[in-house]
Parts: C-alpha cells; structure tokens; sequence
C-alpha cells in the first residue's frame, strides 16, 4: 500500500510539474537539468512538498480522498462532453459519425449521468 502511495505521489506531482509547465511555456521535462528548467524542477519540488505536509497535517485522508472522488464525479459530464465534440469534428476520416457516435453519446451520457446522480446522492448525507 505504500508502495502504491509512492509511485502515485511521484505521478501526480510531476504531471502537475508537466501540465504548468506546459500551460507557461517554459521547459518541461525530466530531459532537462534543474539549470534548464527551474520552473519545472520548482513546481515539482514545491508539490512533493505540499504533499507531505498534507499528509502530515492532522486532516483526515479519507474525507479528503471522498471529496475528490465526488468532484471527478461532477466533472465528468464536462470532460467527457467536450472530448465527445472533439471528436465529431475530427477530420472525416477520424471522425465520430453515425451508430457509432449515438452509441458513444449514449453510454457518455450514462457514465456522466450515473456519476452525477452518485455523487449528488452521497453529498446529501
């Protein structure tokens, strides 16, 4: 078990670290030394950071982890509906049309609408 809280700390801070850099451009790669990217190497160490200090703060975990799975939930319909439009305007080759894409909105829409439903259900107590 903390063998698996490890690997995923590392993962998620340093697709955090990947996903700023990114959006700044600036460099963002485990290719490059701290000197080429500081900002990369910065954002990383500052969520390694604030990881541990959440882990070692007194709030409770658990509650923490519910509530995130809770707003992953709520934000489903959002990023499943955007990837669905990414897809019906692909070039026509790549592009989502016909049963297929009914099919695909249809178990979206039932992925996005059981997660909503389950979450809304959950927060009410």
């Amino acid at each position: 078990m903390t063998g698996s809280a490890l690997v995923a700390t590392v993962v998620v801070t340093l697709t955090a670290a990947k996903t700023l850099g990114e959006v700044l451009g600036v460099d963002h790669s485990l290719d490059h030394s701290p000197r080429e990217a500081p900002w990369f190497y910065g954002i990383y160490t500052f969520s390694l950071i604030s990881a541990g200090i959440l882990v070692a703060s007194d709030a409770n975990l658990v509650s923490l982890s519910v509530g995130v799975q809770v707003m992953n939930a709520l934000l489903l319909p959002f990023v499943l509906g955007f990837l669905y439009l990414l897809a019906r305007r692909l070039p026509a080759p790549y592009r989502s049309q016909g049963t297929y894409a009914f099919v695909v909105f249809t178990v979206i829409a039932l992925a996005a609408g059981f997660g909503a439903y389950a979450s809304l259900w959950g927060l009410r107590g």
